[in-house]
């Protein structure tokens, strides 16, 4: 793997030759026995190995797009690998390969973070990436090589799905990386391994984040995949409820990110294959809310029971709520289709539209509990209040995903308006009421506003003072004046009930002009095309 890298950093191979080199590779480490023991038939484990290093030593090639991102997180990767090994490799008689392999890994990472810390010295280049890339992949398949993991194998699905999930989960942030790359990369018509600044951290910085801030959100999203895969190792039964939050957390702020734009494209050459899957999941969205509150009401199904019987479900309850599964879930969808949820729009989630949600909850638990007292007569095993608790806990998560694009938004524009950029121009909102948040609201979804950096909000009101209000400071004018001396912010009056000597008064206090406007909306008809019947004027 490493020679493949340098080649190809000084001759450049066709993507064809190095993933014939990387099987190559691969090769030797099944023949001396890693290979994934997931469904036990020798054939499809072997398919299932290649492919999971094909992905892993591509997935961390591609993460290496930013100075000490691709080393950090296969750092925090093979430190979950070595502390799950540990479990094992710590007994006598049973020592592990992945302890030591795992540890000089490790270090080697350290010392070239050392100097890979932005402003990067030193750079990776794919003669380190794809090496790293192939031992973390060798590293992270449950096997003798690191003691299965510390996992104690047992029969049944869940044993034989726990051996693919402790290792994708380890490896979240590179398999995701490559995942959203991938697929919008298609969606342009482009190949996916074609160079670009369109991996998650270029669009976290693109919603306004520095780079440092990006790396350092990933690697905390690296260390929680660690966190998860360790409690899964230890408590198998109970935490498959938090990985399907993590993935749930993963996919809608990969459909998120998906949408910060970071090139244009062409409409021509977007591909037509992908036209209609991108207009009918991305834009319309209704099939992709479907898909994803089927899965939030086979989570909360799950977790509810465990919750209801203190994280123990024994045989008979097992079956019984396997077999009430589809049920619940199909009435769940039928009542919420019902109560108009899916004829609503998803981005503009507000207070209003909560009571069809509990609506649609209260009536699809109702008819889910219904329809199987007819056909089961409701035995011992079932829980009345079981279904209770899936009703909070569903009603809850379907809010929560509604309100995930709103959350990200927010957390984008305060980014952007908090990042101290001495090019933007400061303003103070004068009015910290339903005029303040109007215009503040403005300020951060308006693009022609881009150039402005919102400080935070005055107000006269004492009651209002020291709190805050879209995240932003409420302080009242001398508080303000003390703080902000050494530069000149414009004044921009919110409310109509604040007359203009007040701004004057606080404008003077300054030693220069200050610039006041006040926020005038109204409306207006149409007298020639193009003339906007709402507007905003700055008198």
């Amino acid at each position: 793997m490493f020679v493949t890298g340098l080649w190809d950093d000084l001759k450049s191979l066709r993507p064809a030759t190095k993933l014939l080199c990387q099987l190559v590779a691969v090769s030797f480490f099944v023949y001396l026995g890693g290979v994934f023991p997931l469904t036990r038939i020798p054939v499809l484990d072997f398919l299932l190995t290649y492919l999971w290093f094909i992905v892993i030593i591509n997935a961390v090639n591609m993460l290496d797009n930013m100075d000490g991102l691709s080393a950090g997180v296969v750092g925090i990767s093979a430190s979950i690998i070595v502390f799950l090994s540990w479990q094992i490799g710590n007994t006598p008689g049973k020592e592990v390969l992945a302890i030591p392999m795992g540890l000089m890994l490790i270090g080697s990472l350290l010392g070239f973070l050392f100097f890979n810390r932005p402003p990067a010295k030193i750079f990776m280049g794919d003669s380190g990436s794809l090496f790293i890339g192939f031992v973390l992949a060798g590293l992270a398949i449950p096997g003798s090589l690191n003691g299965f993991s510390g996992f104690r194998f047992r029969g049944g699905i869940l044993g034989s799905v726990m051996v693919l999930l402790i290792p994708v989960t380890v490896l979240a942030i590179p398999i995701f990386d490559t995942t959203l790359v991938t697929i919008t990369r298609l969606w342009r018509a482009q190949k996916p391994s074609e160079g670009g600044r369109d991996h998650i951290s270029h669009r976290l910085v693109g919603l306004g984040l520095s780079e440092p801030r990006a790396i350092i959100i990933l690697y905390a999203l690296a260390a929680f995949g660690g966190f998860i895969a360790i409690l899964l190792v230890k408590f198998p039964d109970q935490t498959i409820p938090l990985f399907g939050l993590f993935v749930l957390v993963l996919i809608l702020s990969g459909v998120y990110l998906g949408h910060v734009k970071i090139k244009k494209m062409d409409a021509d050459l977007i591909s037509p294959t992908w036209t209609p899957l991108i207009s009918n999941l991305l834009y319309k969205r209704h099939a992709a809310e479907i898909i994803l509150d089927t899965f939030l009401s086979i989570l909360c199904f799950y977790a509810a029971h465990l919750l209801r019987f203190e994280g123990k479900l024994y045989q008979d309850i097992e079956t019984a709520m396997i077999q009430a599964l589809p049920i619940v879930v199909s009435c769940s969808l039928l009542a919420l289709f019902v109560a108009g949820i899916y004829r609503g729009q998803w981005r503009l989630f507000s207070v209003p539209d909560l009571p069809a949600y509990a609506l649609g909850v209260i009536g699809g638990t109702a008819l889910g509990l219904a329809v199987i007292t007819l056909f089961t007569r409701f035995s011992m095993a079932f829980s009345r209040s079981a279904y209770i608790i899936y009703g909070l806990l569903f009603f809850l998560a379907l809010v929560g995903s509604r309100l995930s694009f709103r959350l990200f938004d927010v957390f984008s524009q305060k980014q952007s308006l908090t990042v101290k950029n001495h090019s933007r121009k400061a303003v103070l909102i004068y009015g910290a009421g339903k005029g303040g948040k109007l215009l503040f609201d403005e300020i951060v979804s308006n693009p022609k506003m881009a150039d402005y950096m919102v400080l935070g909000f005055i107000d006269d009101d004492p009651n209002l003072t020291g709190r805050n209000l879209c995240g932003m400071p409420i302080k009242n004018k001398d508080q303000w004046i003390k703080e902000i001396e050494t530069y000149l912010p414009e004044i921009w009056i919110s409310s109509r009930s604040i007359p203009d000597e007040r701004a004057w008064i606080l404008a003077r206090q300054w030693d220069q002009e200050v610039l006041i406007k006040r926020l005038r909306v109204r409306m207006e008809p149409l007298t020639s095309k193009g003339t906007p019947s709402l507007f905003y004027e700055d008198p």
